[in-house]
């Protein structure tokens, strides 16, 4: 039996405040993460510090009219520059605490709701849908308590990862993969199944895919799946526009490229004097198919292949029993969903130290989430029919 309407907008609303309180239990060291300035940030720098003022100063050049040569694309950069321009802050770590109340409340309040929304489409279910909000909240404190019991060294940083609190790309990045989906979902027969041009859910659907480049290139992946799915229903005409107006709407990067570096195909994360990798190929030397099971040395240098051979059985377990059940009640959006998944993990999987942070993998957490609560319905209803029927 589902739940009302009402009903579910009250849980989403007590999962809200239910977060809000674990944020501020943490920023008080429940658990002891040993947390400082004022509970706003963490102890540990390897791999956000250099990454941090890079953000600040591009931002804070945006603010003063400036184009920095600088790494980072300019999508969070955009984001953070009304907090230095309103706040008047003068350094990454000033900057720290606004970025942290936006990202961990506000953005992240907003994250739920579509996290709970595109559950809703994809299950038909709003119970379900409220059980997907709420492991999405509870996920990194269950990580923390997994790596702990494991001993894994970077337990405390991977859990600080996931709480949306650093001055990165990751968290604005995975808001507008999630704002993507769910419009894909949304406005699924407007879109893709109507022959007629919708041109307000087309362009706002081109602004959020532009927005999700902007910000992180990997979600490239959210873009192919769009111009896959319209060249199905065979929409040419319907691609030809959305990919005219996915260009204007990144046209204010490569303004940006032209400004900082001459050119509008050159960006700063390829610039190895800027720090980037000295690598000629297309990915550098970020990516690499070994890495599929060299990432692993992360949680264990001598067990690293068990470790991959445990969670790729794992992944395509659950995934198997999730397609089943989603093939089931909701064929139209399987396959949709199933290249969230394996897209984005493949792709990051593959990428260099990424199982040493986990932030990477923000985008996929809420299709990761879907397939798992699938799988779990799929085989505790088989498990009944084999004991009862």
């Amino acid at each position: 039996m589902d739940i009302s309407k009402k009903t579910f907008i009250w849980a989403i609303v007590g999962l809200i405040i239910l977060r809000i309180i674990l944020m501020i239990l943490v920023m008080n060291n429940i658990p002891f993460t040993d947390m400082q300035d004022g509970g706003f940030r963490p102890t540990f720098t390897e791999s956000y510090q250099p990454d941090e003022p890079q953000f600040y100063q591009m931002a804070k050049g945006l603010v003063s009219g400036r184009a920095e040569r600088l790494v980072p694309n300019i999508g969070a950069p955009i984001i953070f520059a009304p907090l230095i321009y309103f706040t008047g802050v003068s350094s990454p770590d000033e900057l720290a605490k606004s970025v942290f109340v936006f990202e961990a409340f506000v953005l992240f309040s907003l994250a739920l709701i579509l996290v709970a929304l595109i559950a809703k489409k994809i299950f038909n279910s709003r119970k379900l849908a409220g059980i997907s909000a709420a492991l999405f909240i509870a996920y990194p404190w269950m990580l923390l308590g997994i790596f702990n019991l494991a001993g894994y060294k970077n337990a405390v940083p991977a859990f600080h990862y996931q709480l949306w609190i650093f001055i990165l790309s990751d968290y604005l990045s995975a808001f507008w993969v999630y704002l993507g989906f769910f419009l894909i979902f949304k406005w699924f027969e407007n879109i893709f199944e109507s022959p007629a041009i919708n041109w307000k859910e087309l362009i706002v659907l081109a602004i959020v895919s532009g927005a999700a480049i902007l910000t992180r290139m990997g979600n490239f992946w959210l873009i192919l799946i769009i111009f896959s799915t319209l060249l199905y229903f065979s929409r040419f005409k319907k691609a030809a526009l959305y990919g005219f107006f996915l260009g204007l709407a990144y046209l204010p990067q490569l303004i940006f490229n032209m400004a900082a570096f001459g050119a509008p195909w050159i960006y700063g994360y390829r610039d190895p004097l800027l720090g980037a990798s000295t690598s000629s190929g297309l990915f550098s030397n970020w990516f690499n198919p070994s890495n599929l099971w060299f990432n692993f040395s992360n949680f264990s240098p001598d067990f690293y292949l068990i470790f991959f051979f445990l969670s790729t059985g794992f992944l395509i377990s659950f995934f198997i029993f999730g397609y089943a059940y989603f093939s089931k009640i909701n064929k139209k959006f399987t396959a949709i969903a199933a290249a969230w998944f394996w897209s984005y993990l493949i792709f990051y999987w593959t990428f260099d130290e990424s199982l040493s942070q986990l932030r990477y993998f923000l985008p996929m957490i809420p299709v990761f989430i879907y397939f798992f609560v699938a799988a779990v319905i799929y085989l505790v209803g088989k498990f009944n029919k084999k004991i009862y029927v």
